[in-house]
C-alpha cells in the first residue's frame, strides 16, 4: 500500500506542509492551505463539483450529515466570500482535523492515488465502491500553549483517518503508521541534537526560539533537560493588526496570507503594499503618501512590539539568560527581527534554524534567507527525523 509520509505545521496564518512518498528516491514536496474556512449547507454540497485546479486550491470536505466544509482559497469564491471564518483566538485545534483531512486528500491527489489498486493483503472491496486507501506515518506540531488538547485533536484525528473521508466527493480511508504530535520547535532541536555528538548536545545550555505569525514559543535546556518553556500569543499577528489599525491597509478586502506578507516585507520592498493600496488610491500621489505611512507605523509598532518579546525572554529565562551557549532561532517572525535578536543576545552563538533554511531553500528552490524557508525549517527537521527512523 502506498504509504504517504508528511509533516503539518497548523500555522494559523498558513498551514505548511512537507511531504514524500515512501519510495526508493525520496521526492519532497510543499504544500499550503490557506486559514480560511466556510461551513457548506446542504445546498452548497448538492452544487459542489471539482474545479481544474490544484485540489489544496479546491479544498472541500463533505460530512456524513451532507454538510461540509471548504478550505483556503476556494474561499474567496464569491459564492463564500462574506462567509470566510478566521477566528484569530481560536485554538488551531478546532478545525485542525479538518484541515489535516483536507491536506492529506489533496496529497493523495497530487501523488496519483485515486482509485488506486495496491490494497494489500485485501479484496478488491475497497476499489469498487470507489474508496481510495492508503497509509501514512504523520506529525502535526502544535504551539506549546494548545498542547493540553494535544491528546484529545490526535484521537479525533485517529477516528476521522480510519472512519473515511470525503475530499472534493471522493471517498478516502487512511491506514495509519505512525500519528505524532509535537510542539512546535521539535524539529530545531532534533536537527541540532543531529549536528553535535551525544554527549557535546548534552554539555550544551541551549535556548530554542521560535517566532511564529500567532505564537512565540521558548524552551531552554541544560543537561539535556528542559529548564524552562513558555508560549505566548505575542506573534507577528499583533504587529500585523496594529499597522492595519493604523493605517489604511483593509484587511477585509484581501486574504490573511497576502496582507500578512506585504507588511512582512516591507522593510525591504514595498510593492506588495503597494499593490494592495492601490485598489482604494488609485492615484499616485496619494499612494506614495499611504506607503510611506505604513513604513513609518511599521517601524514605530514593530520597536514596541519587540520591547514585549525581550520582556517577555527575560521574564521566563531569569538569571538563565547568562548561561545561554546558544541559541537556536526560527520562524517565520525571526528574519523580520534579525538584528534585534542579534543585539539581544550579543556575545551568544545565534544558529539561525541550524542551517534547515539551506536545507529547505535547496530542496524546494526557494530563497533560503526568505521568511518561508525560515517558517518550513521546523517541520523540515521533523521530516528529516522521520526519514531517519525509516532508513
Amino acid at each position: 500500500m502506498t504509504e504517504i509520509i508528511a509533516v503539518i505545521d497548523l500555522g494559523k496564518s498558513l498551514a505548511k506542509t512537507i511531504w514524500t512518498i515512501l519510495a526508493p528516491k525520496i521526492d519532497k514536496q510543499l504544500l499550503f492551505l490557506e486559514p480560511e474556512i466556510v461551513s457548506l449547507t446542504l445546498e452548497d454540497i448538492a452544487n459542489a463539483k471539482r474545479e481544474n485546479s490544484d485540489p489544496e486550491k479546491d479544498a472541500w470536505l463533505e460530512f456524513p450529515d451532507g454538510t461540509g466544509e471548504a478550505l483556503g482559497f476556494i474561499t474567496r469564491n464569491a459564492r463564500y466570500r462574506n462567509r470566510r471564518e478566521l477566528e484569530k483566538d481560536e485554538l488551531k485545534t478546532v478545525h485542525g482535523v479538518s484541515r489535516c483531512l483536507a491536506i492529506l486528500g489533496a496529497i493523495a491527489e497530487k501523488a496519483g492515488l485515486n482509485n488506486q489498486k495496491d490494497f494489500e493483503n485485501k479484496d478488491f472491496s475497497a476499489a469498487i465502491e470507489g474508496v481510495t486507501e492508503f497509509s501514512v506515518s504523520l506529525s502535526v506540531l502544535l504551539p506549546l500553549s494548545e498542547w493540553s488538547t494535544s491528546k484529545e485533536f490526535k484521537q479525533n484525528l485517529v477516528k476521522a483517518l480510519q472512519s473515511g473521508f470525503n475530499f472534493r466527493g471522493k471517498q478516502y480511508r487512511v491506514n495509519i503508521q505512525i500519528l505524532e504530535i509535537q510542539p512546535e520547535g521539535w524539529g530545531l532541536l532534533k536537527r541540532r541534537e543531529l549536528q553535535l555528538p551525544k554527549q557535546a548536545f548534552r554539555s550544551r545550555r541551549i535556548l530554542c526560539l521560535i517566532m511564529g505569525h500567532y505564537n512565540n514559543s521558548l524552551y531552554f535546556y541544560q543537561e539535556g533537560q528542559q529548564i524552562a518553556s513558555d508560549c505566548s500569543a505575542g506573534g507577528f499577528h499583533q504587529l500585523v493588526d496594529r499597522v492595519v489599525a493604523e493605517t489604511t491597509l483593509d484587511a477585509t478586502s484581501v486574504s490573511s496570507h497576502d496582507l500578512i506578507q506585504a507588511i512582512y516585507e516591507i522593510r525591504w520592498n514595498n510593492s506588495q503594499v503597494k499593490a494592495l493600496l492601490w485598489q482604494k488610491v488609485k492615484n499616485e500621489a496619494n499612494l506614495q503618501h499611504q506607503v510611506n505611512q505604513v513604513i513609518e507605523v511599521t517601524e514605530k509598532v514593530s520597536a514596541d512590539c519587540w520591547k514585549s518579546i525581550a520582556q517577555w525572554i527575560d521574564r521566563n529565562l531569569g538569571a538563565n539568560r547568562f548561561n545561554i551557549d546558544e541559541v537556536l532561532v526560527s520562524g517565520g517572525a525571526s528574519r523580520f527581527y534579525k538584528e534585534e535578536i542579534k543585539d539581544f543576545f550579543l556575545g551568544k552563538d545565534v544558529l539561525w534554524s541550524c542551517q534547515l533554511n539551506q536545507l529547505v531553500g535547496r530542496d524546494f528552490d526557494l530563497p533560503a534567507e526568505s521568511s518561508m524557508a525560515y517558517r518550513l525549517a521546523d517541520a523540515y527537521g521533523v521530516l528529516t527525523k522521520f526519514l531517519v527512523k525509516q532508513s
